[in-house]
């Protein structure tokens, strides 16, 4: 028999997030974002189930459109990073994808390409958050050059990215805000400068798109604000089950370093789950999973394939009961703050091991 470590991937619950977003920001476009495997929960499976649902599909590379194309994904498709060597703006042509701009050498190759089509290109200018783009000063002056390059489709659309949108009351949001704004009032062109946060924080500022990751897989972007509290619902529910059960005694520890040592005979459980499954290795003792429906605390340090569970509130739990680690009853936002984890990272690290089964479309 195979581990029991599974995700079981809700396609209604996927499209339900998609439709809160649109409700929220229409009549503003969606690039749903789809990157790093669509935030871990498959990008083919998630991409086929998206497309003709949402305006346009956000990916890091080249490698993850070509794998939604090849998968029969249909949608437009949007480089974020742009291109990473010159003949990949060959493959973007062909395929008719989006490509943001954001340095000076991108730029030189597309002098220097031959395209069968014009480009749909995008610049992406800093406002703040310090990573891709042009400065304030030069973007401009690259602008203008992509408008008028025979080989861009018009409009070439502009965007940026929030640094600390999930803080709503961080000075750099408005600062950002004012450089952006500042940037596009002489622009005749589309815009997009939020992301999950920015949408459910900053309603002045979806322009023409929005860009929705974490919260279109029913995850809060914002840490004072549950999934719940914003509408959301979980994709992903994370399960396995107890491989056994046994009493420990007092004076008794249990794992790696012997973190945890029992102060009263307790009956404890293991998990087939552990951090090679993609579970958060820095775990603190106390984070609940539920057993049988039951909160139980996890007990000390996470295992590669197993993790352990204080079973005094489920004393009569056995080998093979359901474990549920975190979906729809204990957000994953939540076993994040027992973590020295984000949920994006946490989100993003499920591996291959585990099994992945979608509802039906």
């Amino acid at each position: 028999m195979s581990r029991t470590a599974t995700a079981i991937l809700s396609t209604e619950n996927l499209l339900h997030n998609l439709q809160v977003i649109k409700n929220q920001v229409k009549p503003s476009k969606i690039i749903a974002m789809v990157k790093a495997n669509a935030y871990g929960h498959g990008i083919r499976s998630v991409g086929l189930r998206l497309d003709g649902q949402v305006d346009m599909m956000g990916v890091a590379s080249i490698d993850e459109a070509l794998a939604l194309r090849k998968a029969g994904v249909k949608t437009d498709i949007l480089l974020a990073e742009g291109v990473f060597e010159q003949n990949e703006l060959l493959i973007a042509a062909t395929e008719k994808l989006h490509v943001v701009f954001h340095n000076q050498t991108q730029m030189e190759w597309l002098d220097k390409s031959t395209l069968p089509l014009p480009i749909h290109a995008w610049i992406k200018i800093r406002t703040g958050m310090g990573r891709l783009g042009f400065g304030p000063n030069e973007a401009h002056q690259s602008y203008e050059y992509l408008r008028g390059h025979t080989k861009t489709h018009k409009p070439v659309r502009v965007m940026s990215h929030f640094a600390c949108a999930d803080d709503k009351k961080h000075p750099l949001n408005a600062q950002q805000m004012d450089i952006f704004k500042s940037f596009i009032q002489d622009v005749d062109s589309e815009f997009s400068l939020c992301n999950s946060a920015g949408i459910f924080n900053f309603q002045d500022c979806y322009y023409d798109y929005v860009r929705p990751g974490l919260a279109l897989y029913g995850i809060s972007p914002i840490p004072e604000k549950s999934a719940l509290e914003l509408g959301l619902r979980p994709v992903m529910t994370l399960q396995s089950s107890l491989i056994a059960v046994q009493r420990f005694d007092k004076g008794d520890s249990i794992g790696y370093g012997a973190r945890r040592t029992y102060d009263a005979d307790i009956p404890v459980g293991i998990i087939a789950f552990g951090y090679g499954d993609g579970y958060p290795f820095t775990t603190k003792d106390g984070t609940p999973v539920l057993v049988n429906n039951i909160p139980c605390p996890l007990v000390g340090r996470i295992s590669m394939d197993m993790m352990a569970v204080d079973l005094s509130a489920c004393p009569h739990a056995q080998i093979g009961d359901p474990v549920l680690l975190w979906g729809d009853k204990l957000p994953l936002e939540y076993i994040a703050k027992h973590t020295d984890h984000i949920p994006w990272n946490i989100i993003t690290g499920i591996q291959n091991r585990v099994k992945f089964m979608w509802t039906r479309m």
